[in-house]
């Protein structure tokens, strides 16, 4: 049944489907026509009837009861009248019945008295309507004696004498030839089962056509879904469906002491090509990869693209020691330069790879390379061999993401505060928040093991306005006891995409009825870099509303002058690998001289992070530097510690000497 759902075979299944019932309608609608024929045929001879009745019947009638039957000059009158439609055929035989239906006038007896039975069917043509049949001639029970006749039609209707007040004296039953009438109605059935035959024959052509021309779209639908299925439509190559049964045939077939390499390559760098060069760049990008791909890929190997910048390499009869051959020449075909959007470029993956034998589960195999890829990633290594102490790594991150997600509406989240001061008064200018999670397993984590995690999930964007509202909360009492300390939250790539986000940081200001420069939002180059148009217009809006926009990290990552220029920036961060070498070398001096002399001309506030010694204090100070932070001057720390210090410090007190800053307890 299958096969005969395909191809001509579905067609043909179909117009015999669709012909059965185009062939039971034709009959159908042949036979109500010819009934409805036939119908109109007893209707004629009624008409007939009537017309017999009304012109030759009851004129000739006198009023008086017919039970004795009619008079003589009745009868008379009546012969003249009746026996011309006799002579012409147009009536084959009439006789006059009384009220019950005794036969009290023949032509062909005139003189016989009345005759025969009662006959109901008269009791009814005078009660209800005429009566009409569709018999044969003498097939009436007076008429036994004489052999049937033609078809006719007998009817009966009532009679009634000229000015007897339309009172029914008896009626009469007369016989009209059917032959004229059948003759037709035959002509008439004929012309329309033809009629039906060709209207229905060509409805069922046209079905016919549109049923093949479906069913070959249909076929040509299902080859391309099919083939879609199983191939990657942007670069050819077969897709992670059709690698993983290429996998699982293999392992099949391989013989026991055979092995086999599963590779999972990802391209490092590509949303940086996506977003810098375009879409169709990324796309044209991709295409080059997967074409080097197969050039430095063996004969009988099986190169798939499994997703995103994303590649599998199923290498049959391979162990590791062969596979590394082979993975050099794919990490050398793909340092060959090509030109894009007027950019040379060279590619570098990250692989990991995993080997079986006959017998393993093919999506076990690829888990491991993927994970074996996802573990190189993040121990920015080029290849890595899977090893079972890697299953921790994906999933203490997904337990880790679970985790924070439960948290978020715990106490188990908290806020610690560092100061930034002027360099050289020491005042405290701001803070910058920085969270900390008290585990309930793991004790008290940093930022840098769980933030990347959730980064790579829509948790960060609960988690963000989590932190946003905590921050706003604290603005809030500052604010409320005269200290007003404005607060530096981080905020992430994913948030900046977010439409959403800026409605969500002003109502939080809103609601907590902060001034709107107490919350700085700090931003890493990477994360404006990431999509810049989405992230100027986020930023700006939030400027517009009075906030402080300031760049983490300056000088590690992708920010040009031009988007210096066009973003909202009030203040820029120094990042420690340039402040820490400060006061040993001159290289580092040189870059952190051109920073802040870089951001005093663009207007903004130069901010050193990472500043652990109070000889790199002096000399930042020298070099003009807005505002530091850093460990010589005071490690973050929970709000209550934090006040601690401001008072010890003296809070309200204008000027103070760098090298009296008395730093936090360690211990926060």
């Amino acid at each position: 049944m299958h096969r005969l759902r395909t191809g001509f075979g579905l067609f043909a299944f179909y117009a015999l489907v669709t012909l059965i019932p185009i062939a039971i309608l034709g009959v159908l609608l042949a036979q109500s026509f010819r009934s409805n024929l036939e119908e109109r045929g007893l209707e004629q001879g009624v008409a007939v009837a009537n017309s017999v009745a009304r012109s030759a019947v009851d004129p000739n009638l006198s009023g008086a009861t017919l039970a004795r039957g009619p008079d003589a000059t009745e009868r008379t009158a009546l012969l003249r009248a009746i026996v011309p439609l006799l002579r012409n055929g147009d009536a084959l035989r009439l006789r006059l019945r009384d009220a019950v239906g005794h036969v009290i006038f023949d032509p062909l007896a005139p003189h016989r008295g009345p005759v025969g039975p009662p006959d109901p069917e008269v009791v009814e043509a005078i009660a209800t309507k005429p009566v009409r049949l569709l018999t044969r001639l003498n097939a009436d029970e007076v008429d036994t004696k004489q052999p049937l006749g033609a078809r006719v039609i007998e009817v009966y209707t009532p009679i009634r004498a000229v000015g007897g007040a339309g009172r029914a004296l008896g009626a009469l039953e007369i016989y009209v030839p059917y032959q004229p009438i059948e003759a037709s109605i035959n002509s008439s059935a004929r012309s329309a089962t033809v009629l039906v035959v060709f209207g229905l024959l060509a409805l069922w052509l046209t079905l016919a056509t549109i049923s093949w021309s479906v069913t070959r779209r249909l076929r040509r639908t299902v080859e391309t879904t099919r083939r879609l299925a199983r191939e990657d439509t942007l670069t050819g190559l077969a897709n992670r469906t059709a690698m993983a049964d290429h996998l699982r045939r293999t392992l099949e077939r391989g013989s026991a002491d055979a092995s086999i390499t599963v590779a999972t390559m990802n391209i490092d760098g590509f949303a940086q090509i996506n977003e810098v060069l375009g879409h169709a760049n990324g796309d044209k990008y991709l295409c080059h990869v997967a074409h080097q791909l197969c050039t430095a890929a063996d004969e009988h190997d099986m190169v798939a693209r499994l997703g995103g910048d994303e590649f599998g390499l199923v290498m049959p009869d391979t162990d590791l020691r062969q596979a590394d051959a082979v993975i050099a020449r794919v990490q050398r075909e793909l340092l060959e330069e090509t030109e894009l959007g007027g950019v040379a470029l060279t590619t570098e993956i990250t692989i990991g790879l995993v080997t079986g034998r006959a017998g393993d589960e093919a999506a076990e195999l690829l888990r491991q390379s993927g994970i074996a890829c996802r573990a190189a990633k993040h121990a920015k290594m080029p290849v890595l061999a899977y090893e079972p102490s890697l299953e921790g790594f994906d999933a203490d991150r997904l337990q880790l993401v679970t985790e924070l997600r439960h948290s978020l509406e715990s106490d188990a989240l908290v806020l610690h505060y560092q100061p930034k001061i002027q360099p050289r008064s020491g005042q405290v200018m701001g803070v910058e928040a920085l969270l900390r999670w008290n585990h309930p397993d793991r004790g008290l984590l940093m930022p840098g093991t769980f933030l990347p995690a959730a980064e790579s999930t829509e948790v960060i964007l609960p988690l963000t306005d989590r932190i946003l509202d905590d921050a706003c909360r604290q603005a809030a009492q500052w604010q409320s006891v005269g200290r007003e300390l404005p607060i530096a939250v981080n905020i992430s790539a994913r948030c900046l995409r977010d439409a959403a986000f800026a409605d969500r940081v002003l109502a939080t200001l809103l609601r907590h009825r902060v001034k709107p420069h107490l919350i700085a939002i700090e931003v890493t180059e990477t994360a404006v870099i990431s999509d810049p148009a989405r992230a100027a217009a986020t930023l700006r809006r939030l400027a517009h509303r009075g906030m402080s926009i300031s760049i983490d990290d300056f000088g590690v990552g992708y920010t040009s002058l031009s988007h210096l220029d066009q973003l909202p920036i009030d203040e820029i961060k120094i990042d420690r690998q340039f402040v820490a070498p400060l006061t040993t070398g001159t290289d580092a001096g040189a870059v952190v001289r051109a920073l802040i002399s870089l951001g005093h001309e663009l207007g903004m506030t130069v901010v050193a992070e990472g500043v652990e010694d109070n000889a790199t204090l002096n000399e930042l100070a020298r070099l003009d530097c807005d505002l530091v932070q850093g460990y010589v001057i005071a490690r973050p720390a929970p709000v209550a510690q934090f006040e601690q210090w401001l008072h010890e410090r003296g809070e309200g007190r204008d000027t103070q000497s760098c090298a009296d800053v008395s730093p936090i307890s360690s211990r926060a």
